[in-house]
């Protein structure tokens, strides 16, 4: 085919014509490769290029052989087709109902879109979205009530600065320290490994807290309701869990347990010594001084808690079921963002 100089203007950032796929289609008859019709058209050759692969389609010729061929229509098609799906208020602007089941799992049911979202698909709702999708709607403010201060992982927060700390000797020389940690603990390559941490509700109003362990590898949160922020309480609820479970089956479960150097977590003998034998039942590490974020499962875990447990909250009046509630959607909106 010869190069043809084409008598159309350049159309730089503009969708290409329903007329234009047909002249396509022609001139690929002819044949014509895509640098002659970019040309013709007035288009980069890259644009002509996608658009035959775009509507490219198979059909059989007169000896019964499969042959690909670009077609206008299906090209058109799919251009139509793609335009609707445009636009974050073509998908929820009819389905008003998917808007407000949305804002009430997010505002009353204190869930996160990354547990919205699948719930969408679950319960097979219209224009249900992906989790990516609902944060843009979040963020174009087209979820009734609901903005980026209402989820709690976008809420502005002071960054700290971190100050130099300076290392001293352990208080306790049978404390053993996070470094001493095994590799395989590091890597949450084996189960078994846990992080402990108590949640407090309001100064002068809670004396119960919540106490927290979370499994390293699996992130499997246990929540545990404690009558006030003391070693005994501590030791008393471990005892619990021992007892509930059996001697052997705990320490298959709990090999270790890491914690801060909270008061409430000093007492390293008698939280290693099991309630009901000789034998130790769990080894104990400890985050360095003043770095209670090191265990850093646990703090990410309380930070999901927080989402049904507001600060300043009476945690006393939290019964089993409600406390029950709280650690398996707080599972939930754990494994969401892992």
């Amino acid at each position: 085919m010869e190069q043809i100089k084409s008598s159309i203007h350049p159309r730089k950032g503009k969708h290409l014509t329903q007329k234009e796929r047909i002249m396509i289609e022609t001139m690929l008859k002819n044949p014509g490769r895509p640098l002659e019709i970019a040309s013709y058209l007035g288009r980069h050759r890259r644009t002509i290029e996608r658009e035959i692969k775009r509507g490219e389609v198979e059909h059989f010729d007169t000896e019964l052989r499969k042959k690909k061929a670009y077609s206008s229509d299906r090209a058109q098609e799919l251009h139509d087709l793609n335009a609707t799906a445009k636009g974050p208020e073509l998908k929820l602007g009819k389905h008003h109902e998917t808007a407000v089941f949305i804002s009430e799992h997010i505002l009353v049911h204190k869930r996160s879109p990354d547990v919205v979202a699948p719930l969408l698909k679950q319960e097979q709702r219209p224009a249900a979205v992906s989790t990516k999708t609902l944060y843009t709607y979040i963020d174009q403010g087209l979820i009734p009530g609901v903005s980026n201060e209402s989820l709690w992982e976008k809420r502005k927060r002071i960054k700290r600065k971190r100050r130099a700390i300076k290392r001293v000797k352990k208080q306790h020389a049978r404390r053993t320290s996070i470094e001493k940690r095994p590799k395989t603990v590091e890597k949450r390559e084996e189960f078994g490994h846990w992080e402990l941490d108590l949640i407090v509700g309001g100064k002068g109003t809670s004396k119960p807290v919540l106490m927290t362990l979370v499994e390293r590898k699996t992130r499997m949160l246990r929540v545990r309701k404690l009558s006030d922020k003391t070693q005994a309480s501590v030791l008393q609820a471990l005892k619990a869990i021992e007892r509930s479970m059996g001697v052997g089956p705990f320490r298959s479960m709990f090999k270790s347990i890491t914690a801060d150097n909270g008061s409430e977590f000093l007492d390293v003998e008698q939280m290693e010594r099991s309630g009901f034998s000789k034998k130790r039942r769990v080894k104990l590490y400890y985050a360095h001084p003043y770095s209670s974020w090191e265990p850093g499962s646990n703090e990410n875990a309380n930070r999901m808690v927080r989402r049904f447990v507001a600060k300043g909250d009476n945690i006393g009046r939290y019964t089993i079921d409600r406390i029950g509630e709280i650690e398996k959607n707080g599972l939930t909106t754990i494994l969401a963002r892992s």
